[in-house]
């Protein structure tokens, strides 16, 4: 006979990323990395006024979203 198996915490669950960090985590991780961040977003703002960046379709990534929604319920 099998054994049941234990039901996984959510924040277990086997997705890669590991355990949902708390709020001071969170905060921290900010703390740590607020240049990187801010640096990143200067160069996007950077290429969105030269151009370069591509504006989002809100109904296009809606429509992607419901396929792979739809995808996933019939799978």
């Amino acid at each position: 006979m099998n054994k049941p198996s234990k039901p996984i915490p959510d924040d277990e669950v086997g997705d890669g990323r590991g355990p949902i960090p708390s709020d001071e985590e969170v905060e921290a991780w900010l703390v740590r990395n607020r240049d990187a961040i801010n640096e990143s977003l200067i160069e996007a703002r950077r290429e969105l006024a030269e151009g370069k960046g591509a504006i989002w379709d809100t109904d296009e990534i809606l429509g992607d979203l419901r396929a792979e929604f739809e995808k996933a319920r019939k799978g």
